[in-house]
């Protein structure tokens, strides 16, 4: 069963349209980096890079479908008529491990100032969907 518009509590209103957010923004940028991810790896790094003894490119595609995934997750836990919060709890930590594993990353030296403004970006956005997420749930727990 879904959860209509209608039917949130306004304690877990901020919480199930952040996971939504999430959920719109993982997919399409899942998508984009699976299936640009030969070009992109070419914009980011100055030459060929293996991560894990494999190809940029590849670990960028795998990434991305990993990515879409986890957008999957996100529209399952919002769409929940009783919004499970230990998902959405799962769902903070792996944005908050998202964020520091991009500082992690940019530690590489391999990245063009294209590869470093997209890193950053993504990071400052999954931040952004971070702080949401944990006010959401903060104002879950107050209500409860």
């Amino acid at each position: 069963m879904t959860a209509s518009t209608d039917s949130l509590l306004p304690s877990d209103r901020l919480l199930r349209r952040t996971l939504w957010g999430n959920a719109v923004f993982s997919i399409a940028s899942g998508a984009v980096l699976a299936i640009f991810a030969g070009p992109l790896a070419g914009a980011a790094a100055h030459a060929p890079v293996m991560l894990l003894g494999l190809d940029l490119a590849l670990v960028l595609e795998l990434l991305g479908v990993g990515v879409i995934g986890f957008g999957a997750l996100c529209a399952w836990v919002a769409s929940r008529l009783a919004l499970p919060q230990a998902w959405a709890r799962a769902i903070f930590a792996a944005d908050l491990a998202w964020v520091a594993g991009s500082a992690l990353v940019l530690l590489l030296p391999a990245w063009t100032t294209a590869g470093i403004a997209g890193i950053v970006v993504v990071a400052l956005i999954v931040a952004d969907l971070a702080i949401l997420e944990y006010l959401g749930l903060r104002r879950l727990g107050a209500a409860t």
